[in-house]
């Protein structure tokens, strides 16, 4: 276990710093000056090559990333160029409503995939299988921006029955939870499907009943608990998923989490809140990553004894 740990943390940690540089190197490759943006097409060369020596953007490419690699993992991304705080305080302040929005995203993925799939795997091939399964690939076959366009046309707009951007009541959760929500809600119910089909096929199963053992036991205790494993595997995963989806999905509804705000910071060339947003977003999905595989080796007693 000691041996498992220790690979896991230094590919979490080698993730990480690859990710540190990627952004860094295409961050500066590509077009626009921060130092414009903050002082407009007016300023003049003295005060450009002034604000340059204060972000430290005079210096050579490999000494800017040198410094910078040093300054991340103590969270030190300088100050934004357009609000003049700290960029981590900003991100900060956004990672909450991100982390809150990926956490009811995931309740309800779970809440309503998993006794979905379960009831398709034990009704297979009648008409209650056959409908969440063509449901399934019909929202898979939507994107985000565009599902959650429509609903804020229909709630919104038409209905008027809930607010369509920003964070006012938990009421402003609902239309970009459930527009993230829908597409892992199809594809935890077809795993949840398939692998408690494969469970009820297992010869465990059939020697179980034959005791006399009740069914609704036996999907509780052996049939549920064997099909959530690979749920629990794939919800890395998906976290993963819910930050990348969610840039998009908080920028159509206005929702004021990391997303939202690594949109803004890249419009304006701002630097040190972009390589914030990226650094956080990556560790975020990292240490969940991590946290999966541990508790998947924990949970199934197979992986722990190899």
């Amino acid at each position: 276990m000691i041996t498992f740990l220790g690979s896991r943390l230094f590919n979490a940690a080698a993730t990480l710093v690859a990710a540190v540089i990627a952004t860094f190197v295409m961050i500066r490759i590509a077009p626009g000056d921060p130092v414009l943006v903050l002082l407009g097409d007016l300023a003049t060369p003295d005060q450009i090559a002034a604000a340059r020596i204060q972000y430290g953007l005079d210096r050579p490419i490999y000494e800017q990333l040198l410094i910078y690699l040093g300054k991340a993992f103590t969270l030190d991304f300088g100050n934004s160029v357009i609000q003049g705080r700290p960029a981590i305080e900003i991100v900060a302040q956004r990672m909450m409503a991100t982390l809150t929005l990926g956490a009811v995203t995931f309740a309800l993925v779970i809440a309503v995939a998993v006794p979905l799939g379960l009831a398709a795997a034990l009704w297979r091939d009648r008409w209650f299988d056959r409908a969440t399964s063509n449901t399934s690939l019909v929202v898979l076959g939507i994107p985000d921006f565009w599902l959650g366009l429509v609903f804020i046309l229909v709630f919104a707009r038409w209905l008027q029955i809930l607010p369509s951007s920003g964070w006012s009541s938990p009421s402003s959760m609902v239309l970009p939870a459930v527009t993230l929500a829908l597409p892992l809600i199809a594809v935890n119910m077809q795993l949840m499907r398939n692998e408690a089909i494969g469970v009820l096929k297992a010869n465990m199963v059939r020697i179980l009943r034959a005791k006399g053992i009740p069914t609704a036991r036996i999907i509780s205790h052996h049939v549920l608990r064997n099909a959530l494993l690979p749920v629990l595997t794939v919800g890395g995963v998906q976290f993963g998923h819910l930050l990348g989806g969610a840039v998009i999905v908080e920028t159509v509804f206005g929702w004021p989490g990391l997303g939202k705000e690594l949109i803004t910071a890249i419009s304006y060339r701002d630097y040190a809140v972009v390589q914030a947003c990226i650094f956080v977003m990556t560790f975020l999905v990292v240490a969940v990553n991590f946290a999966v595989d541990v508790g998947y080796r924990i949970v199934d007693p197979r992986l722990r004894r190899s």
